[in-house]
Parts: structure tokens; sequence; C-alpha cells
């Protein structure tokens, strides 16, 4: 399974959400990672299944 790597700054969360919801069917179909924030928000708003990493800040 192919990987995808999902980043936003913290003044691009709200796009991102908004580009994910948009393409959730297709993003749905890889294995998604996210520094902690960005991927804990797409967890919980829109269900996917991202691997969260550390936050940008500490490494992630």
């Amino acid at each position: 399974m192919q990987t995808i790597a999902l980043i936003a700054h913290d003044k691009k969360k709200e796009d991102m959400l908004d580009f994910a919801a948009h393409h959730k069917e297709l993003l749905s179909q890889f294995h998604l990672v996210a520094t902690h924030t960005t991927g804990t928000l797409l967890n919980e708003k829109l269900g996917l299944n991202v691997e969260t990493m550390m936050s940008g800040p500490l490494g992630g």
C-alpha cells in the first residue's frame, strides 16, 4: 500500500480538512501519515485512519 503524508501549517488546518473531506474516498485507499495535530483532526473530524507522528516542532 502506498503512503501519503498530510502536513499543514497551523493556519492551514481548515484548508487541509476541506481538502481531505473533498478527497476522502480517494485518500481512504492509502496509508496516511500526518503530524500529531493534523492527523488527530483528520481522524476525529473525518474518520480517516491517519497514523500520527510527533508534532512538527518536535521533529514530526
